[in-house]
């Protein structure tokens, strides 16, 4: 049974791999080594001929240095104002209260640089360790939960 045929997302993917490869001064052959796949094959994804698996998308997502996500950013037919039902609102992290001026930094540069989920997981460890250093108390052995001796 043969795939679905590839429509303009395709297109839309293809032509942000071609951008990304260009930009990063990659050949052809670098992107189609790791995907294993013949310069031809390579083609037609990036001309959006051929449709691209989840594998692939994340192989090229690794070796173009971005999240996979990057490929669906401003897909063509995708209402931005319809989120589907995985869709979560996601809270800035600079406005979320006890952040220090260093977490502050670490938030507005995950805002920039990461996609939610990995900008969520950072807000969280940031936030865990926020708190720590401000409930710290000074060391002594009964408080100690790691190995004994």
């Amino acid at each position: 049974m043969a795939g679905k045929p590839a429509d303009q997302r395709d297109v839309h993917i293809g032509g942000l791999i071609e951008e990304r490869r260009l930009r990063a001064g990659l050949s052809r052959e670098a992107l189609a080594g790791p995907l294993e796949v013949s310069l031809s094959q390579l083609g037609k994804y990036l001309k959006g001929a051929n449709r691209l698996s989840a594998t692939d998308l994340d192989t090229l997502a690794r070796v173009l240095g971005v999240p996979v996500g990057f490929f669906f950013e401003g897909m063509p037919g995708r209402d931005p104002h319809a989120p589907g039902l995985s869709d979560r609102p996601q809270a800035r992290l600079e406005v979320l209260a006890g952040w220090t001026g260093f977490a502050e930094a670490v938030a507005r540069a995950a805002d920039t640089h990461l996609d939610g989920d990995r900008r969520q997981a950072l807000g969280g460890l940031v936030r865990a360790v926020d708190h720590a250093l401000s409930a710290q108390r000074a060391f002594d052995k009964a408080n100690d939960s790691g190995p004994s001796d």
